[in-house]
């Protein structure tokens, strides 16, 4: 995980030093790069895709907890069963479906840079493949008795929870 973390990373920074190259070429030297502008939208792509699945496999995505909150200890497991399956599933299901869209739209170049824009597309089933392994990995903890990497419920429910 923490190569896909620096992968980001780096994607990131490029797509900063990109954006104030670019700023500083169009107002001091009323210039700029050819295609940067589309390499700078690739990037950030990436980084979404890529971010939203780590995001996942650390349990750091956006939650509603108010109910989970509620439940007793013995249906943590259960409900971290089921969540973990259902984005495991609409991961599957995007990941499936991206293939036929990228294969009927994918050919079509960018204007400026000439790249198919199945560069750009591939990002969805790349980020969706990589979700649907951490759910994997997640699933195979919860079976095995170890909390989800940051349970489900939060730290002060299960604090009252087991008191």
């Amino acid at each position: 995980m923490q190569t896909l973390e620096d992968l980001i990373s780096l994607c990131l920074l490029a797509v900063f030093g990109i954006t104030v190259m670019l700023v500083v070429l169009r107002y001091f030297f009323n210039t700029s790069i050819t295609g940067a502008n589309e390499i700078v939208i690739i990037l950030f792509i990436y980084s979404t895709a890529i971010g939203a699945a780590i995001a996942l496999g650390k349990n750091e995505h956006i939650s509603i907890t108010v109910f989970a909150d509620k439940l007793p200890l013995r249906f943590v497991k259960t409900l971290q069963i089921i969540q973990l399956s259902l984005i495991a599933t609409i991961n599957a299901v995007l990941f499936w479906y991206c293939f036929q869209w990228i294969d009927i739209t994918g050919g079509y170049t960018m204007p400026i840079t000439g790249l198919p824009r199945a560069v750009a597309q591939l990002s969805i089933p790349i980020g969706c493949g990589i979700a649907i392994i951490f759910c994997v990995n997640s699933l195979i903890s919860v079976f095995r008795n170890d909390i989800y990497p940051a349970s489900t419920l939060s730290s002060d429910s299960i604090k009252n929870n087991n008191s």
